[in-house]
């Protein structure tokens, strides 16, 4: 009799359980399958929201329910999580690229990647930021997006410039011009820097400096909420304007590259580790230092292309960047290269 009496509880037993089973796997199928909500599951089933609750929560862990998230083409989901992990980056954008080796390959990743800086901007800005704007062929490609017509319902914003201007102040490369397009794209307040980026001496650059307007916008610049930098190399693919060249003369750059340079941003040169590398060139330049640029929040460093992989890896050995916008391949070739050294080791 108790042989009999344990073997109905028994069966009582497995049948409560694959009737929870049931009930699971039906609501599971309601919710994910037919797309219904959890309230009309309720109805349906007659059981409460919480309790479907509980059920479409019981299959996610019994493995009942497994989600996956299929990358898009063009979305490189899998290098942005690598790049954030490997880097200790706060957020890593990757786009696809089209360029090539071909002498316009490097245009070609400074476009596609200021594409995707100008989506990053207009995703992660907030009421009242202070955005703070360097200077680049990427941050060119940032600016040309972020003008084309589109609604932005964002209050307060300024956008400051962080680097004096190079060349011909009408040019939509001129930092100026970067600075007054974007901040007329986003409806915001622009802060400009009335100088030269590179003052023909130091001391011409500290006289410069005591200007109360080019003080005022240095001391906002430092107070920025977010920055968007260009990574510029050495090589002189890597910077297009002719009028760089002519204040960037052999002598400095060969001072530069005996100090160890292997990139720069806001015309601040640094080595293979992301430290200063201290020149003549340095001490005229009227910007950001390397130090200020690391205390803002939120620095977004913008490169593509083969010509920018070192200064690319030294910014981010460096700490630099809290943000890498680049593009697949280079982000790739970077993580390659990563592993190999670790292998090395």
């Amino acid at each position: 009799m108790i042989r009999q009496c344990f073997a109905v509880e028994h069966l009582l037993n497995l049948m409560k359980t694959l009737d929870y089973a049931r009930v699971m796997v039906k609501a599971a199928r309601l919710y994910y399958d037919d797309g219904l909500t959890q309230a009309e599951i309720a109805e349906r089933l007659r059981l409460s929201r919480q309790r479907v609750q509980r059920l479409l929560h019981q299959a996610h862990a019994d493995g009942i329910v497994q989600i996956s998230v299929n990358p898009l083409v063009g979305v490189f989901s899998d290098l942005e999580r690598a790049l954030e992990a490997e880097f200790g980056l706060a957020e890593a954008i990757v786009v696809e690229t089209t360029a090539s080796a071909a002498s316009d390959g490097q245009v070609t990743a400074a476009r596609e990647v200021g594409a995707g800086a100008a989506e990053y901007l207009l995703r992660v800005v907030r009421p009242k930021d202070r955005i703070l704007i360097s200077w680049g062929n990427s941050v060119l490609g940032m600016v040309n997006v972020l003008s084309r017509p589109r609604h932005i319902e964002v209050d307060e914003l300024t956008v400051i410039q962080g680097l004096g201007g190079l060349g011909d102040p009408n040019d939509s490369m001129h930092a100026t011009q970067l600075v007054k397009r974007a901040a007329y794209a986003l409806s915001a307040q622009a802060v400009l820097l009335p100088a030269p980026a590179v003052a023909g001496t130091p001391e011409a650059r500290d006289a410069l400096c005591r200007d109360p307007y080019v003080a005022r916008t240095l001391e906002m610049a430092r107070a920025a909420d977010l920055a968007f930098i260009g990574i510029g190399s050495l090589r002189s693919e890597s910077i297009l304007l002719p009028e760089f060249w002519k204040i960037m003369t052999p002598s400095i750059l060969s001072e530069l590259k005996k100090g160890g340079a292997v990139g720069s941003t806001n015309l601040r040169y640094f080595d293979e580790r992301g430290r200063r590398v201290r020149s003549r060139f340095d001490d005229c330049v009227i910007g950001l230092t390397l130090d200020e640029i690391r205390k803002i929040p939120r620095v977004v460093g913008l490169a593509g292309g083969s010509t920018k992989l070192p200064a690319i890896r030294a910014a981010l050995e460096g700490e630099l960047l809290d943000v890498l916008v680049t593009d697949h391949l280079t982000a790739q070739q970077l993580l390659k290269e990563r592993k190999v050294a670790r292998s090395e080791r």
